[in-house]
């Protein structure tokens, strides 16, 4: 049976979590699948772990950790690039990672504020986009807020569509799959429209 250096059980456990996640999708993911990967005993990740739930939210937690560190490492002084850019991660993020990208947008972790750390995680994204869509916008903070998150559900929705076209195709030349491919190759275009369209809305 393996064993762990003192204190760092934990962190094993969630990296093969993760992994296991990414490679088989969240719902084959329990406690007993991580303890039989992880060479340890059935009852070990309970000690850190108390739940499914509990296991979920610590590879959802890694997912936004993984998320911010790629956006908090773009390099643009312009915040309009900025955003771009960031919207190009998210996206690249949610193709590369699509498992554990539908665990952290999915219902399995009920409520983030159940979860401290991860809830503080989760709420840095948000505070990335807003930070910098707030020197693109002279409105209040409501309503740079709501700006804010239509440009991140967009952003979300494109990769669930994209996901599809990489799937599909073109599919039916009068269905929306021919324009969504397009959007796809041209990321920075499509980007650049929807900031500007959001930031000149009133």
């Amino acid at each position: 049976m393996k064993t762990y250096h003192h204190g760092n059980l934990k962190e094993e456990l969630v990296k093969i979590a993760c992994r296991l996640c990414e490679k088989d999708g969240y719902n084959k993911l329990s406690i007993r699948s991580l303890a039989k990967e992880s060479k340890v005993s059935q009852t070990a990740p309970y000690r850190h772990f108390k739940t499914k739930e509990d296991l979920y939210a610590a590879v959802v937690k890694e997912g936004f950790d993984k998320l911010n560190k790629e956006m908090s490492s773009i390099e643009s002084k312009n915040p309009k690039n900025y955003l771009i850019n960031c919207g190009k991660s998210y996206i690249n993020f949610g193709l590369k990672n699509s498992n554990t990208y539908d665990l952290m947008f999915g219902t399995a972790v009920k409520n983030y504020a159940d979860h401290p750390e991860l809830n503080d995680s989760a709420n840095n994204l948000f505070q990335i986009l807003l930070s910098s869509f707030k020197k693109l916008s002279d409105d209040d903070d409501e309503i740079v807020a709501f700006k804010c998150i239509t440009l991140w559900s967009m952003v979300h929705g494109l990769v669930g569509i994209i996901r599809k076209v990489n799937i599909a195709g073109d599919g039916n030349k009068n269905g929306p799959m021919p324009f969504a491919n397009q959007i796809s190759k041209n990321l920075d275009f499509h980007l650049d429209k929807v900031i500007t369209g959001l930031i000149e809305t009133s």
